[in-house]
Parts: structure tokens; sequence; C-alpha cells
């Protein structure tokens, strides 16, 4: 009786330590979407009142939390007040708006307009990998798997300030490459 209460009090002990570890090692990185301004160095003009209905984006990837995706290292954890899914749903939000398409949402869909998903595949603070797919009228015309990359950052540069630039960056990345996709193009703005 007495080894068996011993133990447990290891295993507690061990458990407090453990979790201790996994919550003190990553420091936070808030990226607010109110910070998150859409900048775009190429020609989109082709997409200006272009209708989509943005669906669900699905988090399927492994190496994030619901609430947040992290650096390679766990050094750093990246998050806001909404779940992870959303904050990318809410940045292509902002994005397609600012080059002047007209986004409908499930509170309020345009059936008419093609439909786009997004599955996040792998999100981390040097990787994102996400698969696109776009439907018009129930049929599936385009799937596609995008990614970018960043190179790691020197520690030395690794601040609060700068992480958070360097999310706003990625995001407009990832946006940015599936915008010049023609296939893309063609399966938004084509018949």
């Amino acid at each position: 009786m007495k080894s068996s209460k011993s133990v447990r009090i290891i295993i507690g002990f061990v458990c407090v330590i453990f979790a201790a570890t996994i919550i003190g090692c990553a420091r936070g990185v808030t990226v607010p979407l109110t910070n998150y301004k859409p900048m775009f160095s190429d020609d989109y003009s082709v997409y200006k009142g272009q209708r989509v209905y943005l669906m669900n984006f699905d988090n399927q990837a492994n190496d994030t939390t619901i609430w947040a995706y992290s650096s390679p290292d766990k050094k750093f954890s990246y998050s806001d007040n909404n779940v992870l899914q959303n904050y990318f749903w809410y940045s292509f939000e902002k994005a397609f708006t600012n080059l002047g398409m007209l986004v409908s949402k499930m509170d309020n869909p345009d059936l008419s307009a093609p439909a786009m998903w997004v599955t996040l595949l792998s999100i981390t603070d040097e990787n994102y990998q996400v698969n696109v797919t776009v439907q018009k009228r129930g049929i599936t015309v385009f799937t596609e798997k995008y990614a970018i990359q960043e190179p790691p950052l020197a520690e030395k540069d690794r601040n609060p300030a700068a992480l958070e630039e360097r999310a706003y960056k990625m995001t407009n990345n990832l946006i940015s490459t599936i915008l010049k996709d023609s296939g893309f193009r063609k399966a938004l703005t084509e018949g």
C-alpha cells in the first residue's frame, strides 16, 4: 500500500514537471487579425469583382494545436483569439475583399459562386502547406497542394515583433502563391 502511494506521487510529480516543461518552453507570439494587412506586389486585378463562396478551412496539420502553431524547435508558439483554421479563414477573407473580390460566407452563401475551401496540412513558422479545393455547382473542378517556406531566422533575430511580422508575411506569401497559380485562376474566373 505504501509503495503504491509512493508510485502515484512520483508519477504525479513527473506529470507536473512534464507539463511545466512543455508549457514553459514555448514563448507566445500573438498574431492578431486586426494587425494583419494583406499586401501583394503582383497585379491581381483579374480577381476584382470575382465572386467566391469561402467555405470551411479544416485543420489537419499534425504539427499544430487547435489554437496555435509553433516553430520547428518549439521555442515559439503563434496564436490569436481564434482557432487556427478560423485565423486563416479570416485572413483569406480579408485579402480577397481587399482585392475587390465578392466573398460570401456560410451564413449568407452565394451558391452560384465558385466554392473554395482550404485544408491546413502543416503549419510552422518556417513552412505552410495547404490543400485548396474549388467546386462549381457541386463538382470539384480544382484541387492543388501549395507550400511556402521561409528560411530559419538567426537566434538573435527571433523576437516577438519580428516573428509577428514574419507570420503576416508568410500568410501573404501563401495567398499570393495561390492567386498566382494559373490553374486556380482558371477554376475561379472561367465559366
